[in-house]
């Protein structure tokens, strides 16, 4: 049978395909720019964060030594260990020597004993460094080793942010830098700290984030040793600047360690030795044992001597070190004095420190005191005799006012008379 189709279905249009909606094809659109745009954007930020990047790199590169001064920790402060006075320390009772055993030397046994020396010479040189004042448009790094304008330096401390190097403060008057060349070769720049204008020494401090692991590796603290324990004899070793040239190492013994020097304020115990120098030369005697026992000064030598080093000994120059390592100022009144023996005191003299003179423009002579007066205290401490006065005087703070009591001669013998002392600092 054949099949009837409805003509009406025939004329009727086809019907053509459904095109996607206009909706569509802007969400495919939308989502193709996006994609463009989101790559933009990404190398768009990489590349502002790459210029902050390097912004902020130069920044603290520059900034570092700033906020490293702001941030980091306080110095610690530094103790120099006291010693006992010498006639409080009880000597031990001699044993019976037994007899010397003869023994033959020859020249094997003196080359044993240079290269022994050298050893303790060349361990305790760790410890020295070369302070180097560097004037107006000199160059500093010519390749002369030796330079003039030097100093022996002595690495006496370390507060945890600078390295501490004791030396005379002459080098530093009219030098537009200062230098401090380590063991190792190395220079840092340094600054003067602290310095005391009595004794003509300072402290000169390098900042601990300058150095190089490899003068880390070359360097050590100094041990300050006893110059009350040196004797006659003793063998000594000079380094430094001694001869007037830097790195130098002398032998000899000591000559005396019995003469002493009157600056103001206090009484220094000299130690000599038979080693000839430099009238110039600076630099530290050493002993057997490594230790500093001597800061060398050709100055505290008598006019006419002849040039053997001389020098302060070291335990009358502790408590100072110690205070312009933190850096305090020095206490100072300026008074010259000597004790009242028990001979003196025969005179009719009062038992204190008798003064000798005193310093012009000093606070001392402001205050009123004058040759002829005995100091007997200074404010709650008693002074029996120099060492003690000083040993007061040190626990001052400068700046501050202390009572000085004493005794001036009158026309009926001594009387009583009150001082208000102003501590000052001479630098």
């Amino acid at each position: 049978m054949e099949e009837h189709r409805d003509p009406k279905e025939e004329l009727r249009p086809k019907e053509e395909p459904q095109e996607e909606p206009s909706e569509y094809l802007f969400m495919q659109e939308t989502i193709k720019r996006d994609r463009r745009g989101i790559r933009k954007g990404f190398f768009k930020m990489a590349g502002f964060g790459l210029v902050f990047g390097m912004c902020a790199c130069f920044s603290f590169t520059a900034l570092r030594p700033v906020m490293e001064g702001i941030f980091q920790d306080d110095p610690a402060q530094v103790t120099i260990p006291k010693e006992e006075p010498e006639e409080d320390k009880v000597q031990p009772e001699a044993e019976p020597a037994e007899p010397a055993v003869q023994q033959t030397l020859d020249a094997d046994s003196y080359r044993q004993m240079q290269q022994s020396l050298t050893a303790i010479g060349i361990e305790a040189n760790r410890s020295v460094a070369e302070i180097v004042a560097v004037a107006k448009d000199q160059d500093w790094t010519e390749e002369a080793k030796d330079y003039k304008n030097s100093v022996s330096g002595l690495i006496v401390a370390d507060n945890g942010r600078e390295l501490l190097i004791l030396g005379k403060s002459s080098v530093a008057k009219e030098a537009q830098e200062l230098r401090v060349i380590f063991n190792d070769g190395n220079a840092y720049p340094a600054v003067l700290k602290k310095s005391d204008g009595t004794l003509g020494i300072g402290i000169y401090a390098v900042s601990r984030s300058d150095l190089e692991d490899s003068t880390w590796a070359q360097i050590e603290t100094a041990v300050l040793g006893s110059s009350n324990a040196v004797s006659k004899g003793d063998v000594a070793i000079v380094l430094g600047k001694p001869f007037g040239y830097a790195g130098a190492m002398g032998f000899g013994s000591i000559a005396s360690g019995k003469n002493t020097l009157d600056l103001a304020d206090r009484q220094y115990r000299l130690i000599n030795t038979d080693i000839a120098g430099s009238k110039n030369g600076s630099g530290f005697i050493v002993n057997l044992k490594g230790e500093t026992i001597a800061l060398i000064d050709q100055s505290a030598a008598e006019e006419g001597s002849t040039e053997l080093i001389i020098g302060y000994g070291i335990t009358d120059v502790k408590d100072i070190i110690e205070c312009l390592s933190n850096g305090q100022g020095v206490p100072y009144i300026g008074i010259y004095g000597v004790d009242v023996t028990e001979e003196i005191e025969e005179q009719g003299i009062p038992k204190g420190l008798y003064v000798k003179n005193v310093e012009a423009d000093s606070p001392a002579m402001t205050a009123g005191i004058q040759s002829g007066d005995v100091i007997t205290s200074i404010g709650d401490d008693e002074v029996a005799s120099y060492s003690a006065y000083h040993q007061s005087l040190m626990e001052k703070k400068v700046g501050s006012e202390v009572k000085v009591k004493g005794q001036r001669q009158g026309a009926d013998g001594y009387v009583d008379i009150d001082f208000t002392v102003t501590v000052g600092s001479k630098e």
